[in-house]
């Protein structure tokens, strides 16, 4: 069997899971349902399984064990909830919740699609949500109480997931920086989905917390006004227009967006950081105060919204958890 073939064909067991399809994932590891062995009682699992031909990289092997490790000691109800690490063979695993639902990158290309503009109220507490899932990481301790300096590096709308439930989930911390961490970033990579970068990432400098913040921010833009902020034909001239400080009023892109939301918005995407919110706690105050927190209306719109753009699929979807494969 090659390196590729062992990737989209998984052993049958990794640990205490069964492995079930294949359902999602990228160029570093596949995204599978997974079952106990051990309870049959439990609920069904995603697990994130390695390529078998990057196994052997030891950068890759560590950035892995980076991401298990980060998100072992995270409970937050905004951020993926990790379940088991593990290495079973070529095979390196992390089990996770599984979130039915769909990304905030995919709901916005549907709703743009569907000519549905996403009401400012609900981009709000989305962000608001985000906002609380990255102060959350960003103020980690380890066990002796010291900080871990957490900073996701990619808090993309790629990397927010809005499930059938309403719920706003993190995910993804494969790219987080944190002290202590076993990866370490070569010389002159850059970490990130290029268009959503800080701009001190775009000049290699070193990362923070308010770097999350200024992708959150560009998220948001993009949310409200339903247009690219930094994207363009190709990813040098992407870099350009963030390095540049490209960014379009948002009070022009989006004339009804109330004057609190842009100003609120505008701020997170400073160039100069000093000038960012200092904490997305902060962020996730205004953002809350502005409209006034409903979690549970919010998020019926959220649910609401998801079976418009998507009809029919909760259903389908929801079969994963009870049969454990993906049905036809």
């Amino acid at each position: 069997m090659t390196n590729i073939d062992a990737f989209l064909n998984p052993p049958a067991r990794l640990g205490p899971y069964t492995v079930g399809p294949r359902i999602g994932g990228g160029g570093m590891a596949a995204i599978h349902l997974g079952v106990s062995v051990l309870d049959a009682s439990s609920d069904v699992v995603a697990i994130k399984i390695m390529r078998a031909e990057i196994s052997r990289n030891p950068q890759y092997i560590a950035m892995f064990r980076d991401e298990a490790a980060i998100l072992s000691r995270m409970r937050h109800p905004n951020i993926v909830r990790t379940l088991e690490y593990g290495i079973a063979g070529e095979h390196s695993y992390i089990a996770m919740e599984l979130l039915l639902g769909r990304t905030l990158a995919e709901v916005w290309d549907a709703a743009r699609a569907h000519d549905f503009p996403l009401p400012a109220r609900l981009v709000a507490w989305i962000g608001a949500r985000a906002a609380a899932a990255l102060h959350y990481a960003h103020e980690l301790r380890d066990e002796k109480g010291k900080p871990l300096h957490v900073v996701h590096r990619d808090a993309n709308p790629a990397n927010v997931v809005l499930t059938y439930e309403g719920e706003v989930k993190l995910i993804d911390f494969g790219l987080a920086k944190a002290a202590r961490r076993f990866a370490r970033t070569e010389d002159g990579v850059v970490k990130g989905k290029v268009p959503y970068l800080a701009p001190e990432q775009i000049l290699e400098e070193e990362a923070d917390h308010r770097s999350d913040i200024f992708t959150l921010g560009a998220s948001l833009w993009e949310m409200i006004t339903g247009q690219r902020l930094f994207k363009r034909d190709t990813d040098v001239d992407t870099i350009r227009a963030i390095r540049d400080g490209h960014i379009p009023k948002l009070s022009e892109a989006a004339p009804w967006c109330g004057p609190e939301l842009v100003s609120i918005v505008m701020r997170c995407l400073e160039m100069d950081r000093s000038k960012r919110w200092q904490n997305a706690g902060e962020l996730e105050v205004a953002l809350d105060t502005l409209f006034g927190r409903d979690d549970a209306r919010e998020a019926a719109v959220v649910a609401n919204m998801l079976e418009r753009l998507f009809p029919g699929e909760r259903a389908a979807r929801e079969a994963w958890r009870s049969s454990g494969s993906v049905p036809h």
